[in-house]
This record gives C-alpha cells, structure tokens and sequence, in this order.
C-alpha cells in the first residue's frame, strides 16, 4: 500500500464556491426579440423570425522564430461577421419596403450622421437591440448592434405549393461592434 509523502501539504478552503450556473435555464429558440430604431422601422420591431449573430474573429500575428515555422502572437484586431435576420413579410410589404426604403436612402443620399438627426430624414445609420428573453418572456440579455447599416436584401420566394408556411426575406447589416448588457 502506498504511503502518504509527509512533506507535502494540501490546503483545503473552508469557503463554499459560488457558481452563476445555480439556476441553469437553457435559452430557447424563439426566446427573443429584435427592435430596430422603432422610430423609423416600426414595422421590423416584431417580426423578425430568425436571428444570426455574427462571429467574431482574430487574426494572430506569426512571428518567425529559430527552428520552428513561427509562433502565434496575441491578435490586435478582430472582425464582425454580419449579423442577419430573416424577417416575416406581411401582405403589403410594409417591413420589406422599410428595409427598402433605408437601403435606397443610403445609396442615394449623402451620409446622414446619427448627430445630425432630422425628424424629416432618418439617419444613414441605425442601432439594433436583440432583446434575449428569458422562459417567462422577460428581457435577461441584449445585444446591442451599434451603427448599423443594411448590406443587403435577400430573395423573397413566392410558391404556389407551399403549405401555411409563412414567407420570410433575410436582411443583412455590418456594424461597428456589438455590447452585451
């Protein structure tokens, strides 16, 4: 049988370890809600469908170094994916021709700092908040996309087959970084 080292000492603490996973609820699927400038899209606020938070990336600088390839350093810049939303389109086209409308006024219009805000003109760029929510419907977390701009408009499939599906178009934004609150 082996024997304990006598030189060898171990602490033992006396404090209980607290955990932020005491309560573990997991978030579910259609656990949000997405507002994007009520003032000027009051048709996005609820019906977005389906939301993709962009990834975020690092790119490590390789230093070269004797006798191997190279070795990664400490990245100093990441990137935002773009974030997406596949949003429910209604009968007359109010959240597509919104979206439409923004993409359309960027193009030909100058850029309209959010500072400069005019009741008349919305400003070129705008945050969005997707509001997490919890199992009873309350907001526990949201991220805040800052100075958002559409970067696209996806296809809008209309079919004679399909069943009480509803018909959804995705909408494309690049950010210039996102908070978690």
């Amino acid at each position: 049988m082996p024997e304990l080292n006598p030189d060898i000492s171990i602490a033992v603490s006396s404090t209980v370890s607290t955990s932020n996973l005491n309560n573990l609820n997991l978030l579910q699927p259609n656990a949000f809600k997405l507002i994007i400038d009520r003032k000027n899209f009051k048709n996005l606020e609820f019906f977005a469908q389906t939301v993709l938070h962009p990834d975020v990336q690092t790119t490590p600088a390789d230093v070269p170094f004797r006798r191997v390839t190279s070795l990664p350093m400490a990245a100093d810049k990441y990137t935002f994916g773009e974030m997406t939303a596949m949003i429910i389109l209604d009968e007359n086209l109010n959240s597509y021709t919104e979206m439409y409308n923004w993409v359309t006024r960027i193009v030909e219009t100058n850029n309209i700092p959010p500072s400069k805000r005019d009741e008349n003109v919305p400003p070129t760029y705008s945050d969005i908040t997707l509001h997490i929510l919890s199992s009873h419907n309350n907001t526990v977390r949201k991220i805040k996309y800052i100075d958002c701009i559409p970067t696209g408009l996806g296809n809008i499939q209309l079919e004679a087959t399909s069943g009480e599906n509803v018909i959804t178009y995705p909408a494309t934004f690049r950010f210039s970084y996102f908070e978690l609150e």
